[in-house]
């Protein structure tokens, strides 16, 4: 359903992976236990009656026998015989889960008595505090808490033909926080004030796209006071420092470098998997695959800030560290915009000099489409080179990958087929005859239905539209996701909540619901939600539907990550 992409049309396609970009693309830990239980203590011995009633045991029966020497078990109190523990009641996840015991056992995690964890509903009616709420501190009146939804004008792609077809986030984003003001009580006495702050996604006029996310941050923080920032439509770069700068927590879509979240300092998560880990997941899962044993490798990144040291941390030293041999790592400059093609042609020489035959291109929505074809251009052939890709730049999803064919037209399609994929989004599934693939699950299902019942312009979204995956479909259970994680920790903080208090209850939310409930958690040194990866494939011409040029599949099941 969608992620996010390169500068910030990376990002902001990031969004679209994330919110519904890809078929079911979204989106680096493995699920969290259950909270451990203590384990039962060891049998004290009886203690002397005490209960005063006086009761000598029946004459036809044997005298009680004496307190039982320490080392002895206790008796269970009804007889003879020594208490056993109580078989574990079997936990009812709701509905028939047909992925696998690794999708069951992560269900009988959650509590789903929570207000803002039932599968059925959005939220049920949260109750009133025992006295009237207090202002305690910025962002936090007596009568609202602020949330502010930093959205990147997607729309602006259109007119350079990248349009983005997510539907409506402001809306998606104000209809749910309408359910919770008004079907759900709010939170503890509260509503939530959600407010708008808006970003380009191309920048122009003069002005680095860096700059305007930045002047983006400081209304958000500064002018609005927000407690917590969302976002589904990507934002990248410094900015993203600049909110949790602001003792702000920033709740994105956008995969970040471990840099980021460590300086941070726990104010930043995603759902998508940390970008170092995003890489590393894919190189792992091709190297035990035996694929890279006598190739020629090639490892492509962008400038776009935070990217090239990712890719050195994720993507090159692990290739190093498994004794294989980089022959062409590149970077490509992308001018401080969004669209990264300087030295394309440089890089592309270097691979037909080195006779690279795999290569694992890190190029964004605008980029990747252009680099297949100045290989095509200069000589490559299909066949000639196996292409190895992830999420990092929302190249898991059906929507950005298929700009390469878009862009490039058949030829570069044609080079691309085949390129195998490391992510956790079970991206094209709609699509399967496969009851387990083509699974939809109930928490898409109540938030497309939530919505489509309670937004103000009767807009419905579903799964598939004309053969293709509704991308808007997607959109919404992500925002529906993110103001759900939200709802959680202010109302896991408390009546009278600090902005702090809010924080801690978010770092520790533990299993978190994502788009096709995949396991995914939250924690204080967890700051990236899938727990698990699958491996998918890039079609063309599309085997499961001959009216679409291209097409991502699912071709293996999915596996805890690490």
């Amino acid at each position: 359903m969608l992620k996010f992409w390169g500068a910030l049309l990376a990002l902001v396609l990031v969004a679209a992976a994330c919110g519904g970009g890809n078929d079911d693309d979204d989106g680096g830990a493995q699920p969290g236990p259950a909270e451990p239980t203590a384990a039962p203590a060891p049998d004290e011995p009886d203690a002397p009656d005490d209960s005063g009633d006086g009761a000598e045991p029946a004459p036809d029966e044997p005298d009680a026998p004496d307190e039982p020497a320490p080392d002895e078990p206790s008796d269970s109190g009804d007889g003879d015989e020594p208490s056993e523990p109580a078989p574990e009641e079997p936990v009812d996840i709701g509905f028939d889960e047909p992925r696998g015991d690794l999708f069951i056992d992560f269900h009988k995690t959650f509590d789903r008595s929570h207000p803002f964890q039932p599968l059925d509903v959005f939220c049920t009616a949260t109750p009133d505090p025992d006295s009237p709420p207090q202002a305690t501190d910025a962002g936090i009146t007596e009568d609202s808490i602020t949330i502010v939804h930093l959205r990147t004008k997607l729309e602006e792609l259109e007119g350079i033909g990248f349009a983005v077809p997510v539907g409506d986030p402001k809306e998606m984003f104000e209809t749910f926080t309408k359910v919770i003001n008004e079907e759900c009580n709010g939170i503890w006495g509260r509503k939530i004030d959600l407010q708008l702050v808006e970003v380009s996604a191309l920048g122009g006029g003069g002005v680095d796209i860096d700059t305007l996310r930045n002047q983006a941050c400081i209304e958000a923080t500064e002018d609005k006071n927000a407690v917590i920032v969302v976002n589904t439509t990507g934002f990248q770069g410094t900015a993203t420092l600049c909110i949790a700068e602001h003792d702000t927590l920033f709740l994105t879509t956008q995969g970040n470098p471990r840099d980021f979240h460590e300086q941070a300092n726990g104010l930043l998560y995603s759902l998508s998997p940390v970008a170092e880990d995003s890489l590393s997941n894919m190189v792992a899962a091709i190297i035990a695959s035996g694929a890279l044993e006598g190739k020629t490798i090639g490892v492509v990144w962008p400038d776009t800030p935070s990217q090239p040291e990712a890719f050195q941390l994720g993507a090159i030293e692990p290739l190093e560290a498994a004794g294989y041999n980089v022959a062409v790592a590149e970077q490509i400059g992308c001018g401080g915009e969004t669209t990264c093609t300087e030295g394309k042609d440089i890089a592309v020489e270097q691979l037909l000099e080195e006779g690279v035959d795999v290569l694992f291109p890190g190029l964004n929505i605008l980029s990747l489409p252009q680099l297949i074809l100045e290989m095509v251009n200069q000589g490559f052939a299909p066949g000639d080179v196996q292409f190895y890709n992830s999420d990092f730049n929302s190249q898991a999803g059906d929507l950005v990958s298929g700009q390469i064919a878009r862009f490039g037209g058949d030829v570069s399609a044609e080079l691309y087929n085949g390129a195998i994929i490391i992510d956790d989004a079970p991206t094209g599934n709609f699509r399967s005859d496969d009851p387990v693939l083509s699974f939809n699950a109930p928490l898409n299902i109540m938030c497309n239905e939530t919505y489509a019942a309670n937004n103000s312009t009767g807009a419905r979204h579903v799964r598939e539209v004309y053969g293709s995956y509704d991308s808007a479909y997607g959109m919404t259970s992500t925002v529906c996701n993110e103001m759900r994680m939200v709802a959680r920790a202010i109302y896991d903080a408390g009546p009278n909540p600090t902005r702090q208090d809010i924080y801690t209850a978010f770092q520790n939310l533990g299993s978190v619901d994502i788009q096709h409930q995949l396991p995914a958690t939250f924690g204080p040194d967890k700051f990236g939600a899938p727990d698990v990866v699958t491996e998918l494939v890039f079609n063309f011409p599309c085997p499961a539907d001959p009216d679409i040029p291209t097409c991502i599949q699912q071709t293996a099941p999915y596996r805890p990550i690490g």
